[in-house]
């Protein structure tokens, strides 16, 4: 058994969608040609080296495959040459099986979970607002103080 990784470099500007679907018709010509797909992923958007086809970034796609024959490895190359979304690509023979490759949940950085408990304050209704000044709040009883005290002085002066 033989051990191959392809690395394809795919059109920027496609949303996460058409990667899907490309990356699903690059996996469905692998299976016409006998070869069995161990990983498959979107490494992700980097900036190219040079530009290539006026592009300056590029979607990369690792793909990692097993084959005991290598006759159609020639049809291949040329299938991934012939894609007008697949800007580049290089494949190489690797030494071992390579590890199977797990995706991992998304961690939520904390700063974001900040800002959105920000936002629901914020989206309080006026009349929760007035509720939170009334519970006795040192701050709030003293601003209803000094406005009764700023009252009284302005009825005393127009009299």
């Amino acid at each position: 058994m033989r051990y191959y990784e392809s690395l394809y470099i795919v059109n920027p500007n496609y949303e996460q969608e058409r990667l899907d679907e490309v990356m699903q018709m690059v996996a469905d010509k692998m299976g016409e040609y006998g070869f069995s797909i161990i990983n498959h992923h979107v490494w992700g958007k980097k900036r190219l080296a040079y530009s290539i086809q006026k592009h300056k970034y590029g979607s990369f796609i690792l793909l990692q495959y097993e084959t005991e024959l290598a006759e159609n490895l020639d049809r291949f190359e040329r299938f991934m040459v012939l894609q007008k979304p697949i800007l580049r690509n290089q494949t190489v023979v690797l030494d071992a099986r390579p590890e199977i490759h797990v995706e991992e949940e998304p961690v939520v950085d904390e700063s974001e979970e900040a800002i959105e408990t920000t936002e629901a304050a914020e989206e309080e209704s006026p009349e929760e607002k007035v509720d939170d000044n009334e519970s006795g709040d040192e701050e709030s009883s003293e601003v209803g103080e000094t406005e009764e005290v700023v009252e009284k002085e302005t009825e005393e002066v127009q009299e």
